[in-house]
């Protein structure tokens, strides 16, 4: 076998790796407090250890963890904390 052609095994290993990466989540979140302060995030969420862990974090109520939960890609909501929007859209 040509040390340039990959084992099975490494074919399985890069095709697992792929379809993990695939199934990932990821948010690009915009924090909009002020005129003065704007802050994005880009969440991912292979970082967590429990899923929505970063929205829990933010004190996001349980309805609104629902429906980041039920998020497509592409998919943009806005929620509003103490006053202060939360806008996230799901890029993966």
């Amino acid at each position: 076998m040509n040390k340039d052609t990959p084992t099975l095994w490494q074919r399985f290993k890069s095709a697992a790796i792929e379809v993990m990466d695939f199934k990932s989540r990821v948010w690009v979140i915009n924090i909009h407090s002020s005129v003065l302060q704007d802050e994005s995030f880009v969440i991912n969420e292979d970082s967590f250890q429990e899923p929505l862990q970063w929205m829990k974090r933010r004190q996001y109520t349980s309805d609104m963890q629902a429906k980041v939960e039920q998020m497509k890609t592409s998919q943009v909501l806005v929620f509003h904390i103490d006053g202060v929007r939360h806008r996230l859209m799901r890029v993966k």
